[in-house]
């Protein structure tokens, strides 16, 4: 049996460039079959949001091409959130992170990708129990902190994830997931009980608790940076004010998400 080979410039085509996408996600859909469910969950997360990606970034390359104006740009931003939106409202998607797939940080920029991260995140976050703030320098965005209130995560003296803490730390991964060109900074932390050292070495285990858990659910652990323990030093700061220290949802862990590059 012979096959037709074709030649296709898929630098010059976008449609072909998206084509070539969808075909190489239902191989990513077919070899899945055998996997874990949260692994097929993950899958399922990157395969969304590059699909995604890859059709509004041959978009976004064609429009670099004709050398648009900063209009242009704009409109393509838009069209990028119409987009992500209408994938949300489907019922196959519903409760999933949808996301951007590579090439898109460099394409949009720092700031749009990670306002498009936090207005696709925060309200699924916050019902899951996560806050989710920007980071903002010079009117840009430059992070996003997603903060895992320990009243919830952690017990009293204890580093160990629990129910709804581990629930929110899966909840996390999928979003890490739909978001590849991210790294996340984790700080662990304790209310201000007993001896400030016993504080310092529960905050860091809690860190690292998190860290396990999120390159459990398939994170590549290249993708954590910076991971410490910040003992009872940095109290949450609610309505712009630092709360009681031995409050007891000070014992929690921060995720600072940050472009990889």
């Amino acid at each position: 049996m012979y096959i037709c080979e074709t030649k296709i410039d898929l630098a010059r085509n976008p449609l072909k460039q998206l084509i070539s996408g969808v075909l190489s996600l239902s191989l990513l859909f077919s070899i899945s079959c055998g996997l874990s469910e949260n692994t097929k969950r993950l899958i399922l997360s990157t395969s969304i949001g590059c699909g995604v990606g890859l059709a509004l970034g041959a978009v976004y390359d064609e429009a670099q091409r004709k050398k648009d104006s900063k209009d242009k740009k704009n409109d393509i931003q838009r069209q990028i959130k119409s987009s992500l939106a209408l994938e949300k409202k489907k019922p196959q998607n519903k409760g999933k992170i949808i996301g951007l797939g590579a090439g898109c940080l460099a394409g949009l920029g720092t700031g749009f990708y990670l306002n498009t991260m936090y207005d696709n995140m925060a309200e699924e976050m916050k019902q899951q129990g996560i806050t989710l703030t920007k980071n903002e320098r010079g009117g840009e965005t430059v992070g996003l902190i997603a903060t895992m209130d320990g009243g919830i995560a952690f017990e009293d003296g204890k580093a160990d994830l629990k129910g709804k803490g581990k629930e929110n730390i899966d909840k996390l991964a999928e979003a890490l997931a739909a978001y590849p060109e991210t790294k996340v900074n984790i700080s662990g932390h304790a209310n201000r009980t007993g001896a400030e050292d016993l504080n310092l070495k529960l905050s860091k285990d809690r860190a690292n608790t998190a860290k396990s858990a999120i390159v459990g659910n398939g994170i590549e652990s290249k993708r954590i940076g910076s991971v410490e323990g910040l003992g009872s030093t940095q109290p949450r700061v609610v309505g712009g004010k630092e709360i009681d220290p031995k409050d007891g949802s000070n014992r929690r862990v921060e995720v600072e998400i940050v472009p990889a590059a």
